[in-house]
């Protein structure tokens, strides 16, 4: 029995895409291109060293900033980890690379593993928001994959007011490609979204305040962390990105952060076990006087992240809604 259900990194932080409501659009104190933010695949042996890969349920890679196929060791580091029977979730715009290289990452992965695709529109929509990607590139390279028969590929569409007629078209040429599964993913970025109807965000139909004032950490309820890639190990997402903001006075980060918190200091399993994380929980359970970062994405209502995702072969579809954070 693996005792740590789950940890999200990203083996990157450049990114090929622009897409214009990423975080990587706000001002940051750090040049995301700097080398340091790329893992080698040393460094990152050595973070995510064998014990802690043997304890490790799901190692989901999701970038805050980057996608991990920039990273030109890629192959290399989920070889690695699939060495140790680690179960892989892997979220890419797959923009770049050719079939070859697809065919490699299919052949390297498990029946046990997920690769989604960013693919939110068809031709004529997907490149409004996932600037510098084309559609048809990236579904030829999930198609390349496809054809290993070996991981589960799913599509991932964040549904827009401008693609949200082409669910249904998009769904059926996923089935007709062998898709394992179609995801919809209802969106409350400031681009686009759909203001009215099934694929309007929760937080924007209903009144925040009339809402009961709680906050109910997300990541925490999943038991999961999030790790940058030089090493910081953060409660979520969330806090991890806001860190790097010119800006991070949303949330309280310790002294002596960079190294008591830094997996390349003190080995992620101890991390992780500090009461620190208890002490958090207890904070967090008053309202009024909380962080407004937790306020925003895990009070009253929750993250952003609202997916119904329906699996091609059986038609189940399953609801995460914004408490339930798994693979992200």
């Amino acid at each position: 029995m693996r005792k740590i259900r789950q940890l999200t990194t990203e083996l990157t932080f450049r990114c090929n895409a622009k897409c214009p409501a990423c975080h990587r659009l706000r001002i940051k104190k750090i040049n995301l291109n700097d080398s340091k933010y790329t893992y080698t695949l040393e460094s990152f042996k050595k973070l995510f060293y064998p014990e802690l890969l043997n304890n490790l349920e799901w190692l989901i890679l999701n970038g805050n900033f980057g996608d991990s196929i920039m990273n030109k060791e890629f192959r290399e580091i989920i070889s690695y980890v699939k060495e140790y029977g680690t179960r892989l979730n892997i979220h890419t715009n797959g923009g770049i690379h050719d079939h070859d290289y697809w065919t490699d990452v299919g052949n390297i992965l498990t029946n046990r593993d997920i690769l989604n695709f960013d693919l939110d529109g068809l031709e004529d929509t997907h490149h409004i928001y996932r600037i510098n990607t084309k559609f048809e590139d990236v579904l030829s390279n999930a198609k390349s994959v496809i054809a290993t028969k070996r991981p589960q590929v799913h599509w991932k569409y964040i549904v827009f007011s401008y693609n949200q007629h082409q669910v249904e078209t998009a769904k059926q040429l996923a089935k007709d490609l062998d898709f394992h599964s179609f995801s919809t993913v209802k969106t409350n970025r400031e681009f686009n979204p759909p203001r009215t109807g099934k694929f309007a965000h929760t937080k924007n139909k209903v009144n925040k305040d009339t809402l009961e004032k709680q906050i109910l950490c997300a990541w925490e309820s999943w038991g999961k962390w999030y790790v940058s890639p030089e090493g910081l190990v953060f409660r979520c997402c969330w806090t991890g990105g806001h860190y790097y903001d010119n800006d991070n006075s949303k949330f309280y980060y310790p002294p002596e952060f960079t190294k008591k918190f830094n997996g390349f200091y003190v080995p992620i399993e101890k991390i992780i076990s500090y009461n620190y994380w208890n002490k958090l929980k207890l904070y967090l359970q008053g309202y009024d006087r909380s962080f407004s970062l937790c306020k925003s994405q895990c009070g009253k209502l929750l993250s952003s992240r609202e997916k119904v995702e329906e699996n091609l072969n059986t038609g189940e579809k399953t609801i995460f809604d914004a408490y339930d954070q798994r693979g992200n």
